[in-house]
């Protein structure tokens, strides 16, 4: 694997951006996918 060729503070900033990364990543995905219509349901009910 090419981390065997980087010095260690290399390999550990590699390894903190891709879990960083995944964080990210997933946030975004449930934030674009959440569902609407949820939300809008909850407004409702509170309004009644």
């Amino acid at each position: 694997m090419f981390l065997n060729y980087l010095p260690s503070e290399m390999v550990e900033v590699v390894g903190l951006t891709m879990i960083f990364s995944f964080l990210v990543g997933t946030i975004l995905i449930l934030f674009f996918t959440s569902d609407q219509a949820n939300t809008k349901n909850l407004y409702l009910k509170k309004a009644k």
